[in-house]
């Protein structure tokens, strides 16, 4: 659940869904509302016409024939008595509807006033014939019984018995008891299912909208990422909504921004690298002039380690990272040729992974990528196990060396051009492109390369390729 309201495209469906939920709800609410008020208005109307058809009988019938008229025309429905005097009724809430059967009373029996219409309600009371009524219905084994609603007989249901007492015009109290009846207004299956009725005709016009205006999105994230790994990207396609059309047309400025500002730099650094080569070659050619022989040779080590330092320099800059198109290889295959190579001119190299591996890759960036850690490890590390583990959707990489390690306060710093480190074993020392090169390569193809220290003693360089 926490996924899916995670990203943009749940949050808008989750809230989409939410309030069209609560809009629904609302209007079956007023809906059900005025329903029952028509409904109810229209039970007490002809209940009121009873009433007053009764009275009007009793008032034209002889005295004698009251009890027994009363009697046959008394019902689940509605119950006629004679008591024996009348009493006061109950002062009824303005509105209620209670209330509103006097006045429809006063209306069905021409009175212009109430006083001879007393009426009280209770709302927990119940005639025993109104609950027989619908017993009898419910479990009559009639065969009409089946073309009955048995769910629209299950919902109708008494709000209360209404005692009212009238004087009629011949001096007689007639009092009638009847119930309110009405519907339920809301149950389960009337909630649920119009809900779910609503929902099913929503949801997948909901999901395929949001898919659509959410897909720029990832569109765009997608292109980010991928721009990490190859400035030459083609732009975006500056089509649809005019925010996603502003959006496209931005990222696109900022990737040739990008890119021009890659290029400057770059052709800056090759030109600066280049120009130093005339330079050295000449003080190489006079340094051989320098009689001291101890003299002599410190200098050109010096020169040698700058002209080696230019030349690597000028290969980075060189270096085209989107060139090389991906292909589908055996990784175990690579690394065990980039170790048999290392293996060859003398380097104690082990390899331990799967019998084959296959990925989509840049080979030859591959390649040199683990012929400089690999060398590394084997000339500042005496050795190199390299290990191959297979993930669900990566390959890790793993070389271990016995060196004395990297500071843990530089693990970040040594990807930075020119960042060396001296080797007091050996007296060696690197130009510091090298691991800069080798983590651009890993990136461009969509990797990722980290450093740590062995708790045993010596260096681990991890590598994580996408499959």
């Amino acid at each position: 659940m926490y996924k899916v309201l995670d990203s943009v495209r749940g949050r808008l469906l989750f809230i989409v869904l939410l309030f069209a939920s609560i809009s629904h709800l609302a209007g079956l609410w007023l809906y059900v509302q005025q329903s029952d008020a028509s409904t109810n208005l229209l039970h007490d109307a002809l209940l009121a016409d009873r009433i007053s058809l009764v009275s009007k009988l009793v008032e034209k019938s002889p005295p004698s024939d009251v009890p027994a008229l009363l009697d046959v025309l008394s019902s689940a429905v509605v119950g006629f008595s004679l008591p024996n005097e009348a009493v006061a009724g109950d002062k009824l809430p303005e509105g209620s509807r209670a209330h509103l059967l006097e006045h429809l009373l006063s209306v069905f029996l021409n009175q212009p006033s109430h006083d001879d219409i007393q009426m009280m309600f209770s709302s927990s009371g119940e005639l025993a014939g109104t609950a027989a009524l619908l017993s009898t219905i419910n479990n009559s084994v009639h065969e009409e019984i089946h073309h009955l609603p048995a769910a629209a007989l299950a919902e109708i249901r008494s709000t209360g018995i209404a005692e009212i007492h009238i004087k009629l015009r011949n001096g007689v109290v007639l009092h009638a008891a009847a119930p309110l009846l009405g519907v339920r207004p809301f149950s389960l299956w009337k909630i649920g299912g119009s809900l779910a009725i609503m929902l099913i005709m929503i949801l997948p016009l909901a999901i395929w909208i949001l898919s659509r205006w959410t897909a720029p999105l990832t569109v765009l994230a997608l292109a980010a990422e991928r721009l990490g790994r190859d400035i030459h990207a083609p732009p975006l396609s500056e089509d649809g909504l005019l925010e996603v059309r502003t959006t496209a047309h931005a990222f696109n400025i900022m990737q040739e921004r990008i890119r021009q500002l890659v290029q400057d730099r770059i052709a800056i650094g090759a030109a600066i690298a280049h120009d130093l080569g005339t330079p050295v070659t000449r003080l190489c050619l006079r340094a051989q002039e320098i009689a001291d022989v101890e003299t002599r040779e410190l200098i050109l080590g010096e020169l040698s380690q700058l002209r080696r330092m230019i030349i690597e320099t000028l290969s980075f800059a060189r270096m085209d990272l989107t060139a090389e198109k991906t292909e589908i290889v055996d990784l175990t295959s690579l690394v065990q040729r980039v170790c048999d190579s290392q293996a060859d001119v003398g380097g104690d190299v082990v390899v331990d992974g799967p019998a084959h591996g296959v990925t989509r890759t840049k080979p030859m960036a591959l390649h040199r990528i683990l012929s400089n850690v690999i060398e590394n490890a084997v000339k500042y590390g005496k050795r190199a196990r390299v290990a191959i583990v297979e993930h669900n959707q990566s390959f890790e990489l793993i070389i271990d060396d016995d060196g004395p390690g990297i500071p843990e306060a530089m693990l970040t710093e040594v990807f930075e051009p020119f960042r060396r480190l001296q080797q007091e074993e050996n007296g060696t020392q690197g130009t510091g492109l090298g691991l800069t090169a080798a983590r651009s390569l890993v990136k461009s193809i969509g990797g990722e390369i980290t450093l740590g220290n062995r708790p045993e003693g010596g260096l681990r360089v991890s590598i994580h390729l996408p499959k």
